[in-house]
Parts: C-alpha cells; sequence; structure tokens
C-alpha cells in the first residue's frame, strides 16, 4: 500500500488534497470531495477555531477542577462542593457539643449556601471570561429546557434509611440541600465531633446519589 505524506501546512493539505483529487475517477464521490474541498475555511478561520477550541478546552478543565467552600456565620461546619454541586467533603468543630441539633443543622444549611453562592459567582465569571466562546455556539433549546426542568422539579429526595438514622438529609433533583435534620435528640453532644461530620456527610450523599439516580433514569427513558 502506497504510503501517504501528509503535509504540516494547512495550505500544502488543501493542495495535497486537490492533488490526489485529480486522479479520482469522474463520479458522485468525486463530486462530493470537489464541494467539501471547495467549501474548506481559509487558514485564518481555521487558526481562529483551533485557538478558541484550545481556550474552550482550559475554560473547561478550570471549571471542572475547582473546589467551592462554604461556611456558616459561626464556623461551626465547613464543606467543599465540587463543580457539579455534589458534596466533596465537609468538616464540623469541635464545639458542636456546645450546640443543639437545630442549631448544627441550620448551620450545615448555611455553609452549603455560601458554597453554592461561591459555584455560581464562579459559573458567572467562567461565562464572562467566555463571552465570545459562548456566542459561537449554536443555541440548544432542548438543554435549556432540560435545566429549567430540573431546576423546577418538586421531587425531593432522601437519607433515610430506618429508625437508626441519626440524620437526614434532603436534596432536589439536581441535587441541591434542601433541608437538613438530626433525628437523634443530643446527638451533637452524644456523638464525637468527628464522627457526626461523617454521618452527616454520609447522609448528604446518600440523598445526593438517589437524585442523581433518578435523573439518571429520566435521561435513560427520554
Amino acid at each position: 500500500m502506497d504510503r501517504i505524506d501528509v503535509p504540516d501546512d494547512y495550505e500544502d493539505r488543501l493542495a495535497a488534497a486537490r492533488a490526489a483529487l485529480a486522479r479520482v475517477p469522474a463520479g458522485p464521490l468525486r463530486d462530493s470531495a470537489e464541494r467539501d474541498l471547495g467549501a474548506a475555511p481559509p487558514r485564518e478561520a481555521v487558526s481562529a477555531a483551533a485557538e478558541a477550541a484550545g481556550r474552550a478546552a482550559a475554560l473547561a478543565a478550570q471549571l471542572m477542577s475547582a473546589g467551592f467552600d462554604g461556611t456558616d456565620a459561626g464556623r461551626v461546619v465547613w464543606l467543599r462542593l465540587d463543580y457539579t454541586g455534589r458534596l466533596g467533603s465537609l468538616a464540623l468543630s469541635p464545639t458542636v457539643d456546645r450546640m443543639s441539633g437545630k442549631a448544627v443543622a441550620k448551620a450545615v444549611e448555611s455553609a452549603w449556601a455560601a458554597a453554592e453562592a461561591a459555584r455560581a459567582e464562579h459559573v458567572m465569571r467562567a461565562e464572562r471570561v467566555g463571552a465570545d466562546l459562548l456566542a459561537r455556539c449554536a443555541p440548544d433549546p432542548r438543554s435549556a429546557e432540560l435545566r429549567e426542568w430540573i431546576a423546577r422539579s418538586p421531587e425531593r429526595f432522601t437519607s433515610t434509611l430506618g429508625e437508626d438514622d441519626l440524620c437526614e438529609a434532603e436534596t432536589a433533583l439536581g441535587g441541591r440541600l434542601t433541608a437538613f435534620r438530626f433525628l437523634v435528640p443530643n446527638a451533637t453532644v452524644d456523638v464525637e465531633y468527628e464522627q457526626l461530620g461523617a454521618e452527616v456527610s454520609a447522609a448528604i450523599g446518600l440523598a445526593q446519589r438517589r437524585a442523581a439516580e433518578r435523573l439518571s433514569a429520566v435521561f435513560a427513558s427520554g
């Protein structure tokens, strides 16, 4: 089989393609190839597209690698969300043993809201930086409708497994924490704070997984 050398230079590639096309017998295949070559964009357009693709890839990588931290006003809870809004880590202050379960639960919700706000701000900054890249994209009404549907969905998912649960998390279909509460009296006093933090993380993680499973099922059926 003859070896085909592909030139590095864009115009040289087009010239080589035209030379090769000249050896193709007349017919539909040659006609189609001629139309494609005739529609080939100029070097400037190709270079601009490559530059935009590189910027878009870098922006996407920056967004996907980011973590978003949140804490409450009293610095009782620290947590981090990933770029999708999934819980990455959560820690409680040793001082939770001086607080009621209701107060700590409220702190969890407040810390979550702060992390979500940081995530939203990061996305908005990325959209501003990449405004020209977004302008190149064709509108996708289906994606916009899907995001709106997820945001408006009344479905809620809890972490409840049984009567022995220490706490319960509730999330929306998109994984956003909508409520958190302790189910056991004096949990903040009777449970060591690191173990309590692990229980809170596990509850939120379970509720988010259930929401994700439901969302996957919706996509699969659609």
